[in-house]
């Protein structure tokens, strides 16, 4: 192998036969009594460690739990990670792959270029800005951390809720590989494979494929095609030389093309009234009865739609970082430049129903990222001293040309007309940042931590916004102009936004600070105390559908985090418990809600008082048989709402935060049983998920109660280099909402749901 932590690799030349998930092996110490747990190694602070000895609360998974669980993208670790939602679809976006997390009740649902995410996810170090094909493959990963809580004193961009941070393998120095393949129900044919090829004794190369294809489930029954399928196309290759015994260079080059259906949606329900606009729609002859007529389109099957208009993702993203490692004595010098690009479009028919209510289209899609990090961490004054401190630039641009047709009333014709709102909309952002995370040894048994972070960002939006007759329903007499939905506008159109273009701009700063006591008693366990600060700049709102004055922004949020932890692991290794509790102050929080016409509008709410805690248990309960758990907790509630000028927000003190269920629990059971030189290994993983608010409104539509979800494997592996998989998922077929755009300005509700029930096959053959 090529380092010695890769024991999650699915290369490694000795599989015991007691192996488990989880990322925790088996193993059999000198003078032990029987299988005990293996060390998790993690790199949470930027350095090799033990989970054991890490002061963060971080759940961690290896290629081996990876595997074993079953997971396929970075979404499914919220199953086995207390306190963590992950969504596969953004609100009003349509895209089959957006990114929705939040960690500890902080996140955000809103994916436009405007906003920033409340959870960053890194590869290899290198921070995804953007959720738009946010929703990753696992493929050739060695590790992925879930870290709870602030980290801007060891992250080059600031994270206020957590952060994912997926660690990719590296090759190999011997030739050998993976071939994977999977079929299942909804037509899944799924394959990946890897090889690792030394080219000379210092250079060492690694390539994956994967591809993943599978039928949709929500059935357009009007069209006759299918929402919420999977075609992905994944590449990745890494270089490794090693020029010295201290000085190495790591390039790695990563694509992705996604070409689905837009995200599986269904009309939930509507509100009929005279406060809606679409109640005006009554007066529209291609609408016939109006509003009261969507009562028709909510179906019984919560997986058919009537929806007519386009649908479809289609994502091109591009990546590449090239990594320098200078060892310097007792101190790692690394230099990280890393450039992503993301192209495409993506479409949907939010009402669900043949009737022309609205569609939007974001036909112009662009974005990219440049980043440089220089980091270094080492060791003083006889390792009593450890230390992180680093450098941080980023730059992105990006294009988001929004569309969105609608039929808006018109008191002075009595009637209305065909529309499209045109928001043509470009962001340039740069962010700064200089970081010290210092950590000092008093004594064998005590320690302390100290960090400071600071942080500038700068922000530019430049837009064009008019709402204009659509060219399909002819241009309006009193409208000199026309657009439609690619883009063809002339002046004179009705302008949304002051004078209908303009460019704006703004920077926000902010110094956060991170204090740590960590004690290490006599028997190995850890007890801790943190607290942590974080920052998230503001930033503007980027789609409109009625006419404002000015562009709207919002102000930055930034959170205060208490945590207490406590680490720890019985003396014959086969009992391990993780603890954490915490209170955070999380003020001016940013939300996203909809406007009297339907627009999503992000703005701060008010100040939000968050405490929980964490558990998570791994016991060996025999040689054999494996459990894992985790619970989390949270209560989160409204201290004050902030009044905002021209708006109405519609949540009170009452409301609840979105993405933030009360209780999480997770339960796995894994027991292994040589035969004859071969393995059988049978898996069962249970989750559940207390009430959960799929937007900040608190939209009853929205609203899912409790569930619970089961999937189980039965794996037989012939010697080291054959696994067979049995797998079934969501075997209850248990259905809840994950996501969905409640929009009561134009009295339609669209819900997300989770796939059903699925099934199938999964081969697996190493070389080596």
């Amino acid at each position: 192998m090529s380092a010695p932590h890769n024991r999650g690799t699915v290369f490694r030349k000795k599989r015991s036969a007691l192996a488990i998930a989880g990322g925790l092996g088996l193993s059999i110490g000198a003078g032990a009594a029987g299988a005990a747990l293996e060390e998790v190694v993690v790199t949470a602070q930027k350095r090799q460690e033990s989970l054991q000895d890490t002061p963060i609360a971080v759940s961690a998974f290896t290629a081996t739990a990876i595997q074993d669980k079953g997971i396929q993208n970075i979404a499914e670790v919220a199953a086995f990670t207390p306190n963590l939602v992950f969504d596969t679809t953004s609100p009003v976006s349509g895209l089959s792959s957006g990114a929705v997390v939040f960690i500890r009740g902080i996140g955000n649902t809103d994916f436009s270029l405007t906003t920033d995410p409340g959870v960053g996810t890194y590869i290899d170090g290198v921070y995804m800005s953007r959720s738009a094909g946010g929703v990753l493959d696992v493929l050739d990963v060695e590790r992925i951390e879930v870290l709870r809580g602030p980290q801007g004193t060891l992250f080059g961009r600031n994270t206020i809720g957590g952060a994912i941070s997926i660690t990719s393998r590296k090759p190999a120095d011997t030739l050998q590989g993976m071939l994977e393949l999977t079929a299942g129900n909804f037509d899944r044919r799924d394959a990946r494979g890897s090889i690792d090829i030394p080219l000379t004794a210092r250079l060492r190369s690694t390539f994956a494929v994967s591809s993943k294809q599978r039928d949709g489930y929500v059935d357009r029954v009007l069209i006759g095609d299918k929402l919420g399928d999977e075609d992905q196309l994944a590449l990745r290759g890494t270089l490794v030389f090693d020029a010295s015994d201290a000085l190495e260079f790591q390039l790695s080059l990563d694509h992705t093309r996604i070409d689905e259906q837009s995200a599986g949606s269904s009309l939930a329900g509507f509100t009929p009234g005279a406060g809606t606009v679409g109640w005006s729609l009554a007066n529209f002859g291609d609408v016939g009865q109006g509003l009261t007529a969507l009562s028709q389109y909510v179906a019984s099957d919560r997986d058919r739609s009537f929806a007519t208009g386009r649908s479809g993702t289609r994502l091109d993203i591009t990546g590449g970082s090239l990594i320098t490692s200078l060892r310097l004595g007792n101190a790692d010098l690394k230099y990280t430049v890393a450039l992503r690009e993301t192209d495409g479009e993506f479409f949907r028919d939010p009402d669900n129903s043949p009737e022309v209510i609205t569609e939007t289209l974001n036909p112009d899609y662009d974005h990219r990222q440049l980043s440089h990090e220089l980091q270094l961490t080492g060791t003083a004054l006889d390792d009593r001293l450890q230390y992180i401190a680093g450098l941080y630039w980023f730059e992105e641009e990006g294009t988001d040309n929004v569309f969105v047709r609608v039929h808006l009333p018109t008191p002075d014709l009595g009637a209305g007309f065909p529309a499209v709102i045109s928001n043509f909309a470009d962001v340039d952002n740069n962010s700064e940042a200089a970081y010290l995370q210092l950590g000092w040894s008093l004594n064998d048994r005590w320690s302390v931590t100290g960090g400071v972070r600071h942080t500038r960002d700068e922000k530019r939006f430049d837009y064009t916004q008019y709402i204009g007759a659509d060219l399909d329903g002819g241009p309006l007499p009193f409208f000199p102009g026309a657009v439609n939905e690619e883009g063809v506008f002339s002046p004179g159109l009705a302008p949304l936004v002051g004078d209908g273009s303009g460019s704006t701009r703004d920077a926000f700063e902010e110094t956060t600070y991170k204090l740590g006591l960590e004690a290490t008693l006599e028997d190995g366990t850890l007890l801790y105390y943190s607290f942590s600060q974080g920052f998230k700049s503001g930033g503007f709102v980027l789609r409109y559908v009625e006419a404002v004055p000015a562009i709207r922004s919002f102000e930055p949020e930034t959170l205060d985090s208490h945590e207490v932890g406590l680490k720890w692991q019985s003396a014959n290794d086969r009992l391990r418990l993780n603890a954490a509790l915490f209170h955070a102050d999380y003020d001016q929080v940013q939300v996203t809600f909809f406007d009297s016409l339907g627009g999503p509008i992000t703005a701060n709410a008010g100040t939000v008082d968050i405490h929980g805690l964490e558990l998570e248990l791994t016991a060996m309960l025999g040689d054999r048989l494996l459990l894992e758990a985790g619970y989390g907790y949270i209560d989160a509630s409204y201290d004050e709402i902030n009044p905002i000028p021209g708006l109405s927000l519609a949540i009170d003190e009452t409301a609840k935060l979105v993405n933030t269920p009360e209780q999480t629990f997770n339960l796995g059971l894994e027991y292994s049983w040589p035969r004859a030189g071969n393995e059988w290994v049978v898996r069962v993983d249970y989750s559940y998920s207390d009430d959960v608010h799929n937007d900040s409104q608190n939209s009853p539509f929205l609203f899912q109660r409790a569930y619970d979800n089961w999937n189980a494997s039965l794996r037989y592996s012939i010697g080291e280099r054959i696994d067979l998989v049995l797998f079934g998922k969501n075997l209850a077929d248990e259905r809840y909402i994950e996501s969905g755009d409640s929009n009561f300005g134009l009295g339609f509700h669209e819900a997300n749901y989770n796939r059903p029930r699925e099934y199938g096959i999964t081969a697996r053959y190493r070389f080596l």
